[in-house]
């Protein structure tokens, strides 16, 4: 019963067409990729990490994704360029080691001010990269076994990591990815 039902609907729908003109009929089909840029923690839990008193210790896995197709800027930004606690500080080196290589930030020492002049390390990235629109890691590093850079701020006193007195030591540091 179900085959000639189906034979003779086909059947109706070839008298249809048959007399009639031949018709076009046109599809445009336009879809939008909203633009995203972003940076995440993968592997701190409330961004939060210590470090030991030994040497370079990763202490967050990143995830940094961005589709634009000029260029994407990452700054990575350290708050005081020291771990303090009251007046007293340690200093550290960080480094940033990235698969997109123009994101990497080679082993530095972050002091106020650091190296680049303003206070923050920014790195660019031009063109679109397949890897970065879908996902690229990076590591970011600290090493607090490192000497000071010289004499400490007024009312401020630098310790190695292994000698500072008792006490949880801070820094903050924000990490950026946005299209320029």
């Amino acid at each position: 019963m179900k085959a000639v039902g189906i034979v003779s609907g086909l059947a109706v729908l070839a008298a249809l067409t048959a007399g009639g003109a031949a018709q076009a009929e046109t599809l445009s089909v336009n879809t939008t990729v909203a633009p995203y840029c972003g940076i995440r923690l993968a592997n701190v839990s409330s961004g939060t990490a210590s470090v030991a008193h030994e040497a370079e210790q990763m202490v967050a896995n990143l995830e940094l994704a961005c589709n634009t197709g000029g260029t994407a800027q990452l700054v990575v930004n350290p708050l005081n360029g020291d771990f303090k606690n009251g007046n007293n500080l340690i200093n550290y080196a960080m480094r940033l080691d990235a698969v997109e290589n123009a994101f990497d930030i080679n082993t530095t020492d972050a002091t106020p001010g650091d190296a680049e002049g303003s206070g923050k390390f920014t790195r660019n990235k031009v063109g679109y990269s397949q890897s970065l629109a879908n996902g690229s890691s990076a590591q970011f590093y600290l090493n607090v076994n490192v000497a000071a850079p010289g004499p400490a701020p007024l009312g401020q006193t630098f310790y190695p990591a292994n000698a500072a007195p008792a006490g949880t030591y801070n820094e903050s540091f924000s990490f950026e990815l946005s299209a320029i």
